[in-house]
């Protein structure tokens, strides 16, 4: 196993000595390098196979924290899966009853509903003017992919989507890696961390994320949790790596440590 860096390995022990720890990681460009096509996206085996370990250790709850919705996330993550998924960023949650969880999805209100209705229609529009754009839905938000587009074509159509919702009051605009996702439902990661460190009990938090909206989630973080961003854009994470490969050892180290 590769050697970590000097300070994330010593801030892993100082977790590792805690009883009762959350480990919660994002899904794409995380534990699944980010591809072109969101439904080609499957996590590294490493890190399923480690994740799934340290969920079996005593003391350790384990959950995915994904901007993807819980259908899309069931979808691309193979059995056996974690069973805390916070999908939506925080408006999709399973929770195992025996832990007393007590959140329930709340459907959208009539206005939701219409408000959502009109941010389709509007996104759809930009998306068809901009070859390989594309949209994804989700219950709550409709989010505008890129990824495939072109970098002038890309760019323009997510200033174009901007424009076209500047209107609307109760809409929240989520920036992602070639992405914009707007949404009529205004929790986060970090609202969606601080409710499982409640709901579980636990005494610190590890999450590791890569994109924008993983940023909420490092900023709810303490002194006694652990942040790590995948990738080397800035970041309020105490802690780096490069790329979803490096995950597993981290993972395995946590294991190590915890035996």
């Amino acid at each position: 196993m590769p050697e970590l860096d000097p300070s994330l390995h010593a801030a892993l022990a100082e977790f590792a000595e805690h009883e009762r720890v959350l480990v919660a990681l994002d899904f794409d460009g995380t534990m699944s390098p980010l591809v072109d096509r969101p439904q080609d996206a499957r996590p590294l085996p490493q890190t399923a196979a480690a994740f799934e370990q340290l969920a079996a250790s005593p003391g350790v709850y384990t959950a995915v924290v994904s901007g993807r919705n819980l259908q899309s996330l069931r979808e691309v993550y193979p059995q056996p899966r974690p069973g805390i998924c916070i999908g939506s960023h925080g408006a999709e949650r399973v929770v195992p009853s025996r832990l007393g969880a007590n959140w329930q999805d709340e459907p959208l209100t009539a206005e939701q509903t219409v408000l959502l209705g009109t941010v389709t229609q509007r996104l759809e529009h930009v998306a068809q003017l901009h070859e390989n754009a594309s949209l994804e839905y989700k219950p709550s938000a409709t989010v505008l992919h890129v990824r495939q587009a072109l970098p002038d074509a890309a760019a323009k159509a997510l200033a174009q989507a901007r424009q076209a919702l500047a209107d609307l009051d109760g809409v929240k605009l989520l920036d992602g890696k070639a992405v914009l996702e707007a949404t009529v439902h205004h929790g986060d990661k970090g609202q969606s961390l601080q409710w499982l460190r409640e709901t579980l009990d636990v005494q610190a938090v590890l999450f590791a994320g890569d994109d924008v909206t993983d940023e909420n989630g490092f900023r709810v973080l303490g002194a006694e949790d652990v942040g790590i961003k995948v990738g080397s854009e800035p970041t309020a994470a105490a802690y780096s790596i490069s790329s979803p490969a490096e995950l597993p050892d981290i993972l395995k180290s946590l294991i190590s440590m915890r035996n």
